[in-house]
């Protein structure tokens, strides 16, 4: 099957190759263009640019009814690392669909006019860089490498990209970014469309920074946003995916989420009746029961049904039929979704539908216009015995009942054939995915090595994912992987035991035990140029498993709110055996927020042991930016004293 997989790639990649020429050729700026006049008086220092050029401008011009895209852009280089990355041109689109007009390549220098479209050499380049995830997507890149360019050069370049993927139809959608991370000194956007179209405009966050005009002209309507001496986007760090920083534009020509799902029935639609016989065949034996019969489709889609897409075209949206997917035994979400469907369909879940998200955007995209091209993944909605369950299908080894399966939580969606004005809430499980880690440390003496036992047990998504890293990875880069995790704490490590896994793939508990011995952690306090430690050996102790999800940040007001790993839900308990008897006091330490719960205990076992007890469940992925300041001061004390240091005489 693998053999086969690449040379379905590589007689691909070789038709786009005698097919590619086609799809670029030289021509005049479209009349529909309005030309601009360059800048005359930048007024841009090199100390504020990024990469050392910039656009002095920025015009980008659309005609809706005819998919034409004129993009030109022209990059003032202000230092001579600017001559090195402003001098390589490259575009990037499908070539099944969309042809690219150059116009010209014209040089200023010192305010004359070299026209160097003649000497374009366009390179077309296959973009295929993710075929290891096995998804093709039939885009190209036409480069050129330009030839004598100086600093304070400027470069003018025009294309003009027409064409748009022929499964959304009439329908349209623009997204214009209106803030550049680099300053522009005109930024130029000009959409048209007929006047007897009707679409929905909105400019957001736009302020008086931006003008913007109308006009009707020639049986037109045209819009022009232009914003001049632009200031770079300052982008703070960790804002989630969902939370867009800058001022943006969009144009769509639907009016309604329903709208959107009426074009996606169509999309998911099938010719004829399905006959998936062989598939039931193949994994029922004729005993089980529904729910049986459930968990064993969800098997075969997933774990079956290798994830392989082929993103041009029309196939970047339309799935396979479902007897097409059996065939082929690949597909990626929108097929897997589809096919998952069908088959509950046939079992008596007649409730299952297909379900386009975001997983980007997620519970902000019913804050965007309605679209057909808001979507990048598929996953599936069915109903049984009155409950509603969320499966993702290009997530494979899931373990568990299909009760309990974990499925990320992608917001706001659209169930395909829920006829509905608004988009629906996907409502997730987050609390079955846990995490055990077990430290238990052996130290008979000072000034030899310990003995380390580890044990992790994980459930839900987290057994899921360490189940699937290790259908990826040799259990050898896993042991390798967590001895060089643990030279950062102890000066010796060395592995005197195999790592043993137990994984119980119905209960969906992934246990893993290593066993360690470490050294050269005790510190002589006689050795110490801190005078405080004479007559002390000293130990500090790390809580390794805890770092990973706290960690000290820069605490400063904000504008945007922060993303943070979720979900979490970890439980971590470190034993401690000394060589000498130690008497402590129990502790608890308590943290309750918004975004954390914290439970740390320290208690004494015995004469000689203590365990350290931590309890930590992260409840939101995000924190809002009002409260940052005061949880990230919080956090960071916390982090602060999480390390314990512990004293033994010497005597």
């Amino acid at each position: 099957m693998k053999s086969s997989h690449y040379l379905v790639i590589l007689t691909l990649l070789l038709f786009t190759q005698t097919i590619q020429a086609q799809f670029y050729t030289f021509g005049n700026t479209p009349e529909w263009v309005n030309k601009l006049e360059i800048p005359k008086e930048p007024s841009v220092s090199k100390y504020d640019v990024t990469s050392g050029f910039y656009l002095t401008l920025a015009d980008y011009q659309a005609k809706v009814d005819e998919d034409a895209f004129y993009i030109r852009e022209v990059s003032n280089i202000v230092s001579y690392s600017g001559v090195t990355n402003a001098s390589q041109l490259s575009i990037t689109y499908d070539s099944s669909y969309q042809e690219l007009i150059l116009h010209h390549l014209i040089i200023w220098r010192k305010g004359k006019k070299i026209d160097r479209t003649k000497d374009l050499s366009i390179e077309i380049l296959n973009n295929e860089n993710d075929l290891d995830k096995g998804i093709y997507t039939g885009t190209i890149t036409a480069y050129d490498n330009l030839e004598d360019i100086r600093k304070n050069d400027l470069i003018d370049f025009a294309y003009t990209l027409v064409g748009k993927n022929p499964i959304f139809g009439d329908s349209k959608y623009l997204f214009y970014p209106l803030e550049s991370m680099n300053p522009v000194d005109m930024y130029s956007v000009r959409f048209m469309y007929p006047e007897d179209k009707q679409y929905a405009f909105n400019c957001i966050d736009c302020d008086s920074t931006i003008k913007i005009s109308n006009v009707n002209e020639g049986g037109y309507k045209q819009t022009e946003l232009v914003c001049e001496n632009l200031k770079p986007l300052k982008v703070e760090d960790y804002i989630p995916t969902w939370d867009l920083p800058y001022k943006y534009f969009t144009l769509s020509s639907f009016n309604s989420w329903n709208e959107v799902n009426e074009w996606a029935q169509d999309i998911f639609s099938l010719p004829k009746e399905q006959d998936l016989n062989q598939v039931f065949e193949e994994i029922f034996d004729g005993s089980e029961t529904t729910e049986e019969k459930i968990n064993k489709i969800i098997d075969y889609v997933q774990d079956d049904i290798r994830y392989m897409g082929i993103e041009s075209g029309i196939g970047s949206i339309k799935p396979f039929t479902p007897e097409k997917v059996v065939k082929q035994r690949f597909g990626d979400c929108k097929d897997k979704s589809l096919l998952l469907v069908t088959l509950l369909k046939k079992i008596g879940v007649e409730k299952a539908y297909p379900v386009l998200v975001n997983t980007s955007l997620k519970n902000s995209l019913d804050q965007q216009q309605p679209s057909a091209e808001l979507f990048n993944h598929c996953i599936a909605k069915y109903e049984f015995q009155d409950s509603i369950y969320w499966l993702d299908p290009t997530i494979s080894v899931q373990g568990g009942d299909f009760k309990e399966v974990y499925t990320p939580d992608y917001g706001k969606v659209l169930v395909v054939g829920e006829n509905r004005d608004s988009l629906q809430t996907m409502t997730t499980k987050t609390d079955g995915a846990t995490i055990y880690i077990e430290e238990e440390y052996f130290m008979n003496s000072f000034t030899e090595p310990a003995l380390l036992e580890v044990k992790s047990v994980r459930s839900g998504y987290e057994a899921d994912q360490r189940r699937a890293l290790l259908e990826y990875y040799q259990l050898e880069d896993l042991s390798k992987s967590v001895t060089d995790e643990m030279k950062l704490y102890f000066p010796h490590v060395e592995k005197i035991d195999e790592i043993k896994i137990d994984d119980d793939i119905e209960k969906n508990l992934f246990t893993v035990k290593y066993k360690y011995e470490v050294d050269g952690f005790w510190q002589d306090g006689n050795k110490s140029s801190n005078y405080s430690h004479f007559g002390y050996w000293l130990y500090r102790f790390e809580p390794q498993s805890l770092y990973y999800y706290l960690t000290k940040s820069a605490c400063s007001e904000r504008e945007n709110d922060y993303e943070v790993i979720y979900p979490v839900n970890l439980s971590y308990r470190a034993i401690l055996h000394f060589p000498k008897e130690i008497l402590i006091s129990d502790d608890i330490n308590l943290i309750e927020n918004e975004i954390i719960s914290y439970n740390e205990i320290t208690e004494q076992i015995d004469k000689n042991s203590i365990v350290i007890d931590y309890q930590l469940k992260i409840k939101k992925d995000h924190i809002k930016a009002e409260s940052f300041m005061d949880i990230c001061e919080e956090l960071n004390d916390l982090v602060e004293h999480l390390p314990q240091v512990i004293y033994f005489l010497k005597k």
